[in-house]
């Protein structure tokens, strides 16, 4: 029961993420292709190399380091999505990045882990991706499609869904601390610190890299917010599905607490960082 109504919660948030995104605004984002392309070099790039700096400055166990390094070479989470809705960010940027990375896993994921020494196969993997990508893309193509059919009617359902939609995604926050408690109460001596490490140095890699190629506030929090929340789901079964050791899943297991955490206060930093109060009702 509880496997089906995890997927089910995210089509819902990325059907109301596509109430308010249209394909024009989607497409806008190849019209700076600059702050795409280094978005994506942060979240894919930027992210494995900070792991494995951070697995050699603080001696991390062959097990932790090899974990950190899967839960970075993922693809952004789907309710990173609706964070940067919650935040004010550009939903848009924010969107296709998601799409890019999910698209791309199955091909980038063993390429990177190869570099790390670990070989692994990407049939499963692919498949895993492919499930993780419908649950996102389908739900917001049916958003956006009617925003563009009936745009009035969109808008109506758009204000109706906004309070049981922030009601999920508190669900589905909360729901990650339950079910991860186990695990952030026994290793969080081990691979905590790492771990925020980890969120903590891609955020602000993230800004850093924006105010370098002269992003928006929108556009820089969007990066910050995708870089930030990793598919954890992903690599969890990459652990335990496919190489088979579920001992190396605590730091994807902590991740997925931190990043909440991390989500959190970009929402409640959001209208800040905007320099605009009502920035994150938008």
């Amino acid at each position: 029961m509880a496997a089906a109504i995890l997927p089910a919660a995210l089509a819902f948030l990325m059907f109301t993420v596509g109430l308010r995104l249209s394909l024009s605004q989607l497409a806008g984002t190849a019209t700076k292709p600059v702050v795409l392309l280094s978005g994506l070099a942060v979240q894919m790039i930027g992210l494995p190399v900070l792991a494995w700096v951070i697995s050699r400055l603080l001696e991390l166990s062959p097990d932790i380091t090899l974990g950190l390094m899967i839960i970075a070479v993922c693809p952004g989470g789907i309710t990173s999505n609706y964070v940067s809705l919650l935040a004010g960010a550009d939903v848009a940027l924010s969107t296709a990045m998601t799409l890019v990375t999910s698209v791309v896993a199955g091909l980038t994921i063993p390429l990177l882990l190869n570099f790390s020494g670990v070989e692994i196969g990407s049939a499963s993997l692919v498949g895993m991706v492919l499930v993780m990508t419908a649950v996102a893309a389908l739900p917001l193509v049916a958003g956006m499609g009617v925003r563009a059919a009936v745009p009035h009617h969109a808008e109506t359902l758009k204000l109706f869904l906004d309070k049981p939609a922030k009601i999920v995604f508190a669900g589905i926050v909360l729901a990650t601390f339950w079910q991860n408690r186990a695990a952030l109460a026994e290793s969080a001596l081990a691979a905590g610190p790492a771990v925020v490490l980890l969120n903590g140095a891609g955020v602000l890699l993230a800004l850093s890299t924006s105010l370098i190629v002269q992003a928006s506030r929108q556009q820089a929090l969007a990066i910050a917010v995708e870089t930030g929340l990793q598919n954890a789901a992903i690599a969890i079964f990459i652990c335990s599905g496919i190489l088979g050791r579920p001992e190396i899943a605590i730091p994807a297991l902590l991740y997925a607490v931190v990043m909440n955490v991390t989500a959190l206060l970009l929402v409640s930093a959001g209208p800040l960082l905007l320099g605009s109060p009502q920035a994150a009702l938008k």
